[in-house]
């Protein structure tokens, strides 16, 4: 059945404490979500790896959740978790009956109602320019080297892409969003190419001095939208609104969070920072503040041996991470 909703949003869930997070996301989408509450929800587990906890398909099946496995990542970039985007990505779409598609990561915590996902008529992609991490500025910064190889890798002129401003710094950069949040139409052909873009980026081996290949899925989602021609409009920070124990002290206002309806809380929820996090939220968010006291502060509630059992798993992968850094060349 077609929801009547015309989008779906989309996430990644594996064993750990990932699905925490994911349970957070979900469940704050059905309490605070107001008219997109009802949304359908497809949470995406993209590689191998142990199985879920019950108290996750608990969730999933009482907020109506479809979770599906989709193990098609090639073996040489399991490695890589943020690959686990693209890939989830292109499962779903191909599953969504909406018209629009909106990728979410799951340390993202609905606050309120997000209507401007809703893409308006004639635009096909919308996402968040947050902060300048990872973009390039210019011909003269650090990270213009990296944008000209990457940009020539995916057969682009970097001079060809439009300039957007960033919401923290209000710097001026090339066509550049964070990933955490964004939304296009399915029928674009976005979710292939995205995925297409992905690999060929980590195929290149190419990295920046800054920040080596850890953007390359935000690096590749402006300029996939840029390839495909897509129309596009910056979502409003209200919409991506970053909180770190890294930025608070340099970012943190308290209207913009009052404003914010999709709070991309990356390790504030952890008890190191919980106790500020929740005093703001509380201050700007009552409900959701009341809500997030009962639940206390984020856990790895997987089962003893499956954390024993992912311990393993995760320096396997850390290798395989530090091989491919040392054939890269360093822009």
């Amino acid at each position: 059945m077609v929801s009547p909703i015309p989008l779906t949003i989309v996430c990644c869930v594996e064993s750990g404490s990932l699905e925490s997070q994911t349970r957070y996301l979900v469940e704050s989408l059905r309490r605070f979500g107001g008219s997109l509450a009802q949304a359908p929800i497809i949470a995406v587990t993209p590689r191998l790896g142990l199985p879920l906890q019950a108290a996750t398909h608990q969730c999933f099946d009482r907020f109506e959740v479809e979770h599906i496995s989709s193990l098609r990542s090639p073996t040489r970039y399991t490695w890589n978790g943020f690959m686990n985007k693209p890939y989830a990505l292109l499962a779903a779409t191909e599953r969504a009956k909406t018209d629009m598609i909106v990728w979410l990561d799951s340390d993202i915590l609905v606050a309120g109602e997000p209507t401007t996902l809703l893409l308006p008529d004639g635009i096909d992609f919308q996402a968040c320019t947050a902060d300048q991490s990872g973009a390039t500025t210019g011909p003269d910064d650090e990270m213009a080297a990296y944008w000209e190889g990457i940009c020539q890798c995916l057969g682009l002129e970097l001079e060809s892409l439009p300039w957007v401003i960033t919401a923290h710094e209000q710097a001026k950069v090339r066509f550049y969003f964070n990933s955490g949040v964004f939304v296009y139409r399915r029928l674009s052909k976005f979710a292939p190419q995205y995925l297409e873009n992905c690999i060929r980026l980590l195929d290149s081996r190419l990295s920046s001095k800054v920040c080596g290949f850890f953007y390359t899925d935000q690096v590749a989602l402006g300029l996939t939208a840029h390839q495909l021609g897509l129309s596009w409009q910056p979502l409003p920070l209200s919409h991506n609104y970053s909180m770190s124990s890294l930025t608070y002290d340099s970012w943190y206002r308290e209207e913009e969070l009052r404003e914010a309806r999709l709070i991309h809380y990356h390790d504030a929820v952890w008890p190191p920072f919980w106790p500020t996090f929740l005093s703001c939220v509380q201050k700007t968010h009552p409900n959701v503040g009341k809500w997030l006291d009962t639940l206390g502060p984020m856990q790895n509630t997987a089962p003893l041996p499956y954390r024993a059992m992912n311990k393993p798993l995760k320096m396997m992968r850390d290798w395989q991470r530090s091989q491919h850094q040392a054939t890269c060349t360093v822009l």
